[in-house]
């Protein structure tokens, strides 16, 4: 078998990358309350951008592998149905990513097709379970978690840290009587439980009605432009010091013409087109019809992340002009992903920029003729 991104890279590469897979899934499904729960997140959250890098610094087959694997653990832990939601979320994003790279796409036409693949399957998923809640996704899911948590063993326990923690509380008139003496310690009484698995109910619905259009539009986002900028950075970084250390022929890493980061930026008649999305706010706000919110949402999610990404390329190329070290550069980059404060930050930076071109990467409007 030949070396190389449509195979595999390196059979070290393979193989950390298949080990660490597995050590992430079995830590996740193994030793925790719901372990469905546990795997299902980690495909959905981590799933694209895993599957993107391993292609460019492991090689596909091991991103295969990492596929089939967490294909496998959907199925042991949270059923055959589970298992196949995972397959209509990730094998869309692989086909259109293999598509990019064997056509030699462009980098945002690829980050593009990507988030189109993840936003169409993920929304197909979402139609299916609502047609089987008969439109009632969020009050389900809040009831099947209140359920879950009814029949642990530990429930009291549970609920007991939840509320103690400030998670769940209890109205006043309850809180004399919410622990009742049994021999051997303490349990909840009945009242008690049943006010606090109706929060958890209520908790679960909300949340969720947040962070669906969430998962839709920046998660989508997040995982293409992330994923695929990482995985052309790791993967031809790692060639280039294969090449250089055992003196051979470097391999061929598609960089799809990804631009630096410092000079990203939304092309001048995109930015007004964008900044119309912000007016979704306004539907999030004032909207009462269910719909209406969620198409809001996922308007000013498009928005923000737009702008973000804006803003964190002018943050990068300020700090390459003041010639800031590569690794509080990467920090910065991390801090963007992980903190809320940091990207709202970046937001504002981005439409900042967007308005002034502070960077002179726009090219300056030509008059329609020679008369004006």
């Amino acid at each position: 078998m030949q070396r190389g991104w449509k195979t595999y890279t390196t059979l070290r590469a393979a193989l950390i990358c298949c080990l660490l897979c597995v050590a992430l899934l079995a830590l996740a499904s193994v030793g925790g309350a719901f372990p469905g729960l546990g795997a299902g997140t980690v495909v959905l959250f981590v799933g694209p951008m895993w599957l993107l890098i391993s292609t460019l610094t492991a090689g596909l087959v091991p991103a295969l592998i990492c596929l089939v694997m967490m294909l496998i653990s959907l199925a042991v832990s949270g059923g055959m149905l589970i298992c196949a939601f995972g397959a209509g979320y990730l094998l869309p994003m692989m086909a259109a990513w293999l598509w990019c790279l064997t056509e030699k796409k462009r980098f945002w036409t690829s980050c593009g097709a990507v988030m189109a693949a993840l936003v169409v399957s993920l929304a197909a998923i979402y139609m299916i379970l609502q047609g089987m809640t008969k439109g009632m996704l969020y009050d389900a899911a809040g009831g099947a978690a209140a359920a879950a948590v009814n029949v642990l063993p530990a429930r009291d326990s549970l609920l007991y840290m939840l509320a103690s923690n400030g998670l769940l509380g209890l109205p006043s008139s309850m809180q004399d009587t919410a622990l009742v003496a049994v021999p051997g310690g303490y349990i909840l009484s009945a009242e008690a439980v049943s006010e606090l698995l109706l929060q958890i109910r209520s908790m679960v619905s909300s949340l969720l009605q947040g962070l669906i259009p969430s998962m839709l539009i920046s998660g989508s986002a997040q995982n293409a432009v992330a994923g695929i900028a990482l995985s052309i950075y790791f993967g031809r970084r790692a060639a280039q010091r294969r090449a250089y250390k055992y003196n051979e022929e470097e391999q061929e890493i598609p960089d799809l013409s990804m631009p630096p980061l410092r000079t990203w930026h939304i092309p001048r008649p995109w930015g007004l087109r964008i900044g119309l999305l912000a007016s979704g706010y306004l539907l999030i706000r004032s909207g009462s019809n269910g719909m209406l919110v969620m198409l809001g949402t996922m308007m000013w999610q498009t928005f923000c992340f737009c702008y973000i990404v804006q803003g964190l390329a002018t943050l990068n190329h300020s700090q390459h002009r003041r010639g800031t070290a590569k690794g509080w550069r990467v920090a910065v980059i991390v801090l963007a992903f992980v903190f809320r404060f940091m990207q709202v930050a970046l937001a504002v930076v981005g439409v900042v920029d967007q308005i002034s071109d502070s960077r002179g990467l726009r090219k300056p409007l030509l008059p329609h003729n020679e008369e004006e």
